[in-house]
């Protein structure tokens, strides 16, 4: 074994650890000498420095800060700048970020007030202004969101001034960071005089940074990163999610707490993060007490948006990630799966279009939906217990995000991301940009743009930002194309299941199609999406958008029935289920029906006529030809072509697919009855016909029988 510092004890270092421990480890005994001989950094080689009074210097902070507010035309309390907490020489310090409004007195003016959950974690761990000095990196109390994006380099100049004049003062021989935006803060100033010893052992995983002097040749502290408390506040579920982030991350916080706890000598609760139940309990406070502190918290959103018009203005948006624009292309993508579990057999799909194989790539992509959605909810069980968790309401869905904003979220890094959520996020191909998944932030905060959700995602925090991608990703997966063109339609299966596209407008990357759909007429030809509101990206004008696919040799084809069913068929001619059924085939049906019918330009304005030398003929009663698009020889333009004949009787192919799909939807398959056109046409209520067509087949088997 080896004694590293005081009480912390190592193992036996392999050839590797030895050899990154002997660059350090003469510094290290240094620094336990000198303390021994009450000899502190400030001491070595220079003179006794003057006795530096806090409060003095935090007075004249105060007044500092208060200046700048008013430079900004903006007067702000001088009672909501909290001071340190605890003694300049205890041998543990805690830095935090910045105190908020999650406090039953604002006016209280300590770092260490345990009314706020952070703080009383902090307690129920061991670490309070008895055996710590505790202060904020910022001591404004302020939305923690606010400072990071709001705060200019000017101020935060005032802030960093006075916390590392502080640190100069204070006597901690271990300073615990907690979160990464103090983490973030330190080594933008300390990076050049920061070394990192990685522990091994026991505390496998650990990072020991040890601050150096300016001259590099001596250590002042060391320095641990931990997560912040906020970190373990929303995974109080018991299920097997929960227990593995406890095992995992929980465990790794309590390393990091008993390296540091024996670095400084204190005592504190072994496995606390891991073990204790504390961290179960719920900490939402009464409905009255939110009311109060909003009231708190909306006196300093005035006076931010009077120092900052213009910026403020990102968080008077409600980020609201459910539902898309009403828009966006839900003429075609306008049905909803269900939030059901579905447990369909299992097969392996082929690449090439086989009507059975189509039944297992559509069941495959219902278990994937289905397993995404048990996911989501063991996910909000974790975040929000106790709260009511019906996934396929969507008010309750934007209310599980209220509910995880409303806790005064403080996490706003991507690192600072809980691991379950980061790996599902990671998992789902439709979240990805040409199949990279997402890894920061920003790529975040586009993915939420690009899925159409309303309002700003920079004002979420990371959780809030994560769950609301998964939510609105949820209900994006659901949606399948109406049968009105579903029947036209085929699921891709891998490796074209999953296409890469872009923006039409803007030429941007947007989210991959997880779902991809192809032309049943003909598989070459990918089915692409559109919307009437842009892409979702900051530089996209917005308007009339498809979202091709990136690959430029890849055709493609939009959702439209008529569109669809032109697409020349390479297998057969007329790829759509219902020509068999409502068309006329061979001599014996077509009769003495013309070959060959004179049409005309339906465009505006236009008179120009072509010759169809192709018709389609309905089995109607009284024939009927089925209206086909040309490019018009006259306008030059593309449109639907009708007879000249005016007593010839004509109908779209869209409403012949809208009628065999009122059929199908009420789970009628005409391709079991016998064809009868003057049950498919009739003005009877859909019922009434199927009903006659279920006489007929009755009646038509029997007739088999006898």
């Amino acid at each position: 074994m080896l004694r590293l510092f005081a009480n912390l004890w190592l193992d036996d270092p392999s050839a590797s650890d030895l050899e990154s421990l002997n660059s350090v480890l003469p510094l290290i005994q240094d620094l336990e000498h000198n303390l021994a001989q009450g000899v502190t950094y400030m001491k070595i080689g220079v003179h006794e420095p003057p006795a530096w009074d806090m409060d003095e210097a935090f007075e004249a902070y105060r007044e500092e800060e208060d200046t700048w507010w008013k430079s900004h035309n903006t007067r702000r309390s001088l009672e909501y700048l909290v001071r340190p907490s605890g003694r300049l020489d205890a041998p543990v310090a805690c830095h935090l970020y910045n105190p908020t409004f999650v406090v039953d007195d604002p006016c209280l003016g300590e770092t260490d007030d345990p009314s706020n959950p952070c703080i009383a974690q902090l307690h129920h761990v061991g670490f309070t202004s008895e055996n710590c000095f505790m202060f904020d990196h910022s001591a404004r109390r302020e939305d923690s969101r606010h400072c990071k994006i709001l705060y200019p380099p000017d101020l935060w100049e005032i802030h960093d001034r006075f916390v590392f004049i502080l640190r100069s003062h204070m006597k901690a021989v271990v300073e615990i960071c907690w979160g990464a935006n103090v983490r973030e803060r330190m080594l933008r100033h300390l990076q050049k005089n920061l070394r990192i010893l990685p522990l091994w052992g026991r505390y496998q995983g650990v990072d020991l940074y040890l601050e150096l002097a300016d001259d590099q040749e001596s250590v002042k502290r060391f320095i641990i990163f931990a997560n912040h408390p906020q970190f373990f506040m929303f995974m109080k579920g018991t299920n097997v999610r929960a227990q593995a982030f406890r095992t995992e991350q929980g465990g790794r916080q309590d390393l990091l707490l008993e390296v540091a706890s024996l670095l400084g000598g204190i005592t504190i609760k072994s496995g606390f993060y891991r073990l204790s139940s504390v961290l179960l309990q719920p900490f939402r406070p009464a409905k009255a007490v939110r009311e109060q502190r909003d009231a708190w918290k909306g006196k300093a959103y005035a006076e931010l948006k009077s120092a900052f018009p213009g910026t403020m203005a990102l968080f008077t948006s409600v980020a609201r990630p459910i539902g898309l624009s009403k828009a966006d292309d839900t003429e075609v993508w306008d049905t909803q799966l269900p939030v059901v579990e579905h447990t369909p057999k299992t097969t392996d799909a082929i690449a090439s279009f086989d009507p059975a194989n189509e039944k297992y790539i559509q069941e495959a992509r219902l278990r994937k939906v289905a397993q995404f959605w048990r996911d989501l909810h063991d996910l909000a069980v974790m975040l929000t217990p106790g709260v009511s968790l019906d996934l396929a309401d969507k008010h309750q869905c934007q209310q599980i995000i209220a509910t995880i904003e409303s806790c005064e979220e403080e996490l706003y890094a991507w690192d600072e991301l809980p691991k379950s959520l980061l790996e599902m996020i990671q998992a789902q191909e439709g979240l990805r940009v040409d199949q990279r998944p997402i890894n920061s932030r920003k790529a975040a905060e586009t993915a939420y743009r690009l899925l159409h959700c309303k309002g700003n995602p920079e004002c979420l925090s990371i959780i809030g930002l994560a769950f609301s991608i998964l939510i609105a990703y949820g209900w994006a997966i659901r949606r399948t194309p109406r049968a009105s063109v579903l029947d036209l339609m085929v699921l891709g299966a891998p490796p074209r299941d999953i296409v890469s596209r872009v923006c039409s407008a803007c030429g941007g990357r947007v989210l991959d199609d997880s779902t991809a759909y192809y032309a049943m007429n003909n598989l070459n030809y990918y089915v692409v999406r559109s919307s009437k509101t842009g892409c979702g990206l900051i530089n996209c004008k917005g308007g009339n958008i498809l979202l091709h696919p990136l690959a430029k040799g890849q055709n493609y084809v939009r959702a439209l029935t008529d569109t669809l069913e032109r697409i020349p068929n390479p297998r057969v001619r007329g790829g759509a289920p219902w020509e068999k059924y409502f068309l006329r085939h061979g001599q014996s049906e077509l009769g003495g029906l013309p070959a060959t019918v004179e049409v005309i330009c339906q465009n505006k304005g236009c008179e120009g006529t072509l010759t169809d030398d192709a018709p389609r003929w309905t089995i109607h009663p009284a024939p009927t030809i089925v209206v086909r698009q040309f490019t018009c020889p006259s306008c030059r333009r593309k449109g639907n072509f009708k007879p000249v004949d005016n007593s010839v009787q004509h109908i779209t192919s869209e409403s012949l697919s809208r009628t065999w799909s009122r059929f199908k939807q009420k789970g009628c398959d005409l391709t079991q009855y016998p064809r009868r056109a003057d049950v498919y046409f009739s003005n009877s209520h859909i019922t009434i016909r199927i009903a006659q067509l279920e006489e007929i087949r009755r009646l038509s088997n029997q007739d088999i029988t006898e």
